[in-house]
C-alpha cells in the first residue's frame, strides 16, 4: 500500500512539473530581488533613530543613494526601511544605521543592484544626485550679505556646518534652486574639496544666467504645479490645519509641485504641495494651477538695473536680507540702483540695491523710487488708468467686485496699482486696479491713496506743494552734546559722514568722536567752535532755517463766507480727494497749515504735509513737538476753516498723533502717524458715531468765521 502511495505522489509531481514547464515565461510571476540593497527616491531623505516620523533624524540622504536593507516594519501609517547607510558627505567614512520612509524608498532590482555598491548613487534613477526642484550648474558665485555664512552638509539649516565663508568668496556652483532668496532653498557648493549647501539668500551667481529647470524636473505624478499668487501664504499640516509661520511659502510667481489632487473643506480646496520633501496644504485663493509645465522660478542673478531708488530720510538701514541683520546706514538723498525685481514681506516691499561694493535691501517707506521699471501689463488690462494708487496697509484683501465680495488674494503695503474706475458701495469708495499678479480687482478706499506711478502722494491740481515750495525748509531742533541719545544723534552722525565730517558708523550715542567732527564742521562752516549741536549748527549742516523764517507766500489763504457740508450727501470725499493737500485755518489763532489727506471713510485722514506744517499745527497748541500734543492729551477739538475752490467749508480738529506706523505715510514731517478732520455728521472710527465736540467745534468755525457764513 505505502510503495502504490509513493508512486502515485512520484507521477502527481512529474505532472505537475510539466505543466509548469509548459507555462509561458511571460506569464510567470516576476522573482522578488535576491539582493539586499535599495535606493531613495526623492532628495533629502531623512534616515531617522527610529521608525517614526516624529523619531531624530541621523543624516539626509540624496536622491537616488544606495542603501543595505537590513529589514521592514510598517509603524504609524508609513512602511519603513531599516538600513544601512554610509555617510553621503565627501571624506566621511562613517556608517549610519537607521530608519527611511517606504515612500522615499524602494528596493533595487537584481540588475541594478549588479551595476550599484551600498554608498553610492545608483544610475537606475539618475546618473548624478539633483534635487527634484534644481539643475546641475558649472558657474561660479560670490558670498554676499553677510560673513560667517555656514556651508552645510544638507540643505537644511539644522544640517551641521562644515565651514564658513566670508563676503566676497568665490565657490563653484554645484546645483541651482528653482526658487530662490528663501530661508528654504539652498545651493549645492564646492569650495576646494569640501562640497556643500549654503543658503541661497547668501549667494549670487557671477558665471552669466541660471539654468532653468530640466524639463520635467521636480514634477510629481500629476505633472502639475502650484504658483504663488501673493507675496506670501500659509503652508498647512493638513487641509484647513495648523501651520507654522516660520514655514510659510514666500515669492509671488514662485511655484512648488503639486503632490496630488485638490481636497475640498469648509468651502476651500486644498492642493498638497512638496515643500523640501514633505508634503504642506495651500488654499486655492492663493495659487494658480498649471499642468505639465515647468516651475516658474524667482530671478537669482543681477539682470542689469531694473530702476533706482533715492533714500528719503537719513540713518536708512542697508540690510542683509528682508528684514535681516544691518550691513550699514545709508544717508539722506543718496541714489543707489535697484538689481532684481522687489520682493515683499513683513507688509513691505523691499528692493535689492547696489550701495558701493556693498549690496542688500531697502525698505519702501525710507526710499523712492527714481526710475521707471519697465513692465508689461496682464492680459486684459483696460486701456486709460484714471491714476494710481498706492497701498497704506499689508494684507490689504484685493476683491472681484466693489463691496465686501470675494477676495482674490492679498496686496502687501507700499503697492502701487494703475486704477480704471472708481465704485461707491455704502459709502465706501472702492478702486478697480489691476495688479500683476492677480489681475482685474478692486481695493478698498481706507487703505489706499492717490500718488502717481511711483508711488509719490499726487499733487493737487491747483499748485498744492508736496514740499516746501521755495526758500529753505523750517524746522526746529534740540541740542545735542556729549551726553545725548537718540534718533536726533543718529541722524547727525549719518549726515556728518555723509558730508565727511566723521568715519565712524553713525551712532545714536553723542560720543566725544562726534563732538570732534562737529568742531571740524563747525570750522569749515565759520560757526562758533564748541562740539556742541546747537540749532545754528544744525541748520547749516541740514540746510533748514528756523520757523517762520521761510518763504511763507504759499500760506495766502482766501476765505469765503463759511458753509456746513454734509459728509455723506453734501460732497465733500469728492471734493478733498485722498492724495489731494489744501491749506486749513486755526479759526482761534489765525494760524495756516497744509494738510495731506491720505485715506478716510468716516472723515478725513490726515498729516501736516511737512516738518514746518508740523510746526505751525504745534504753535496753534501752544506746544513745541507733536509728542507734546500726545504727552499732554490735548484731545479737545479744534475749530478748522478749508477752503476748496471758491468754497470755505467748516471743520473740526482732534490733533492727537495716532494710528502710527499705518497712518504714517509721510517719513520726515516730525509727525508720527495721522490726526482727523471731520465734517457735519461725519463719524469717528471707535464709536461709529457723531462726535458731540466736532459738532460744537463745527458750529464755532462757523459762527467765527472771518467772512460770515452762508
Amino acid at each position: 500500500m505505502m510503495t502504490i502511495t509513493r508512486k502515485r505522489l512520484t507521477a502527481l509531481a512529474i505532472a505537475v512539473a510539466l505543466m509548469i514547464a509548459l507555462i509561458p515565461s511571460g506569464l510567470m510571476p516576476a522573482a522578488k530581488a535576491d539582493n539586499n540593497l535599495g535606493m531613495t527616491t526623492v532628495d533629502t531623505v531623512n534616515l531617522r533613530e527610529g521608525a517614526s516620523p516624529k523619531a531624530k533624524f541621523i543624516v539626509q540622504l540624496p536622491k537616488g543613494y544606495v542603501c543595505t536593507v537590513l529589514s521592514e516594519t510598517d509603524a504609524e501609517g508609513y512602511h519603513w526601511y531599516r538600513v544601512e547607510a554610509k555617510n553621503p558627505e565627501a571624506g566621511n567614512d562613517r556608517i549610519h544605521t537607521g530608519y527611511v520612509r517606504g515612500d522615499c524608498f524602494r528596493r533595487l532590482t537584481d540588475e541594478e543592484a549588479a551595476t550599484a555598491s551600498s554608498g553610492s548613487t545608483s544610475s537606475a534613477d539618475s546618473s548624478t544626485v539633483v534635487n527634484a526642484n534644481t539643475s546641475v550648474s558649472g558657474e561660479t558665485g560670490r558670498v554676499v550679505n553677510g560673513s560667517g555664512v555656514n556651508v552645510r552638509a544638507a540643505a537644511s539649516t539644522r544640517a551641521r556646518s562644515l565651514m564658513k565663508l566670508n563676503r566676497g568668496d568665490i565657490v563653484t556652483v554645484l546645483e541651482v534652486p528653482s526658487v530662490t532668496n528663501s530661508s528654504e532653498t539652498f545651493y549645492k557648493i564646492q569650495v576646494g574639496n569640501t562640497t556643500g549647501y549654503i543658503m541661497s539668500t547668501f549667494l549670487e551667481l557671477t558665471g552669466g544666467t541660471v539654468t532653468t529647470p530640466p524639463s520635467g524636473g521636480g514634477s510629481t505624478a500629476t505633472g502639475s504645479y502650484a504658483t504663488l499668487k501673493l507675496s506670501s501664504c500659509h503652508l498647512r499640516e493638513t487641509p484647513a490645519g495648523n501651520y507654522d509661520s516660520a514655514n510659510d511659502w514666500l515669492g509671488t510667481g514662485t511655484s512648488l509641485p503639486l503632490a496630488g489632487d485638490g481636497v475640498s473643506k469648509n468651502g476651500i480646496v486644498w492642493y498638497p504641495v512638496t515643500k523640501n520633501g514633505r508634503t504642506w496644504y495651500v488654499a486655492d485663493y492663493c495659487v494658480t494651477i498649471s499642468g505639465g509645465g515647468q516651475p516658474t522660478s524667482a530671478p537669482t542673478s543681477d539682470p542689469g538695473v531694473v530702476t533706482y531708488v533715492t533714500t528719503i530720510v537719513g540713518g536708512v538701514n542697508l540690510r542683509s536680507t528682508m528684514g535681516g541683520s544691518v550691513i550699514r546706514q545709508l544717508g539722506k538723498g543718496e541714489t543707489y540702483p535697484v538689481l532684481t525685481s522687489p520682493g515683499q514681506k513683513g507688509g513691505y516691499t523691499w528692493y535689492f540695491v547696489q550701495a558701493g561694493s556693498d549690496k542688500g535691501y531697502l525698505r519702501n517707506d525710507v526710499v523712492k523710487v527714481s526710475g521707471d521699471t519697465p513692465t508689461s501689463a496682464p492680459t486684459g488690462q483696460p486701456s486709460g488708468n484714471l491714476g494710481y494708487v498706492k497701498t497704506t496697509a499689508g494684507g490689504v484683501n484685493y476683491r472681484k467686485a466693489a463691496g465686501y465680495t470675494d477676495p482674490l488674494g492679498r496686496v502687501d503695503k507700499g503697492v502701487v496699482l494703475p486704477y480704471y474706475e472708481t465704485s461707491v458701495v455704502k459709502n465706501v469708495t472702492w478702486y478697480k486696479t489691476v495688479h500683476p499678479t492677480l489681475g482685474t480687482g478692486w481695493i478698498h478706499g481706507d487703505f489706499v491713496i492717490l500718488c502717481d506711478e511711483n508711488g509719490n502722494p499726487t499733487e493737487q491740481p491747483t499748485g498744492a506743494p508736496t514740499s516746501q515750495p521755495s526758500g529753505a525748509q523750517e524746522a526746529s531742533y534740540n541740542t545735542l552734546k556729549v551726553g545725548s541719545t537718540g534718533n536726533a544723534v543718529l541722524n547727525l552722525t549719518t549726515e556728518l559722514k555723509r558730508q565727511g565730517y566723521f568715519s565712524g558708523t553713525p551712532t545714536k550715542n553723542y560720543t566725544a568722536a562726534v563732538a570732534t567732527a562737529v568742531r571740524n564742521f563747525q570750522k569749515a562752516k565759520g560757526l562758533t567752535v564748541d562740539g556742541i549741536a546747537g540749532a545754528a549748527t544744525q541748520h547749516k549742516l541740514y540746510g533748514t532755517v528756523p520757523i517762520g523764517a521761510g518763504d511763507n507766500s504759499n500760506l495766502t489763504m482766501t476765505i469765503y463766507p463759511a458753509e456746513k457740508i454734509d459728509w455723506y450727501t453734501g460732497g465733500i470725499n469728492e471734493l478733498w480727494k485722498r492724495g489731494d493737500n489744501y491749506k486749513v485755518y486755526d479759526v482761534k489763532t489765525g494760524i495756516v497749515w497744509w494738510a495731506h489727506r491720505w485715506s478716510g471713510g468716516y472723515h478725513v485722514d490726515a498729516e501736516p504735509l511737512t516738518a514746518a506744517d508740523t510746526a505751525r499745527l504745534c504753535k496753534s497748541y501752544g506746544v513745541t513737538t507733536a509728542q507734546e500734543i500726545a504727552d499732554k492729551n490735548l484731545w479737545e477739538r479744534r475749530p478748522l476753516l478749508v477752503t476748496i475752490g471758491t468754497r470755505t467749508f467748516c471743520c473740526s480738529l482732534y490733533g492727537v498723533p495716532h494710528n502710527y506706523p499705518d497712518g504714517d505715510t509721510i517719513s520726515n514731517n516730525d509727525f508720527k502717524g495721522q490726526l482727523c478732520i471731520h465734517f457735519t455728521n461725519s463719524r469717528t472710527h471707535a464709536g461709529n458715531a457723531v462726535d458731540k465736540y466736532h459738532t460744537e467745534a463745527i458750529q464755532y468755525a462757523y459762527d467765527h468765521a472771518p467772512n460770515g457764513h452762508k
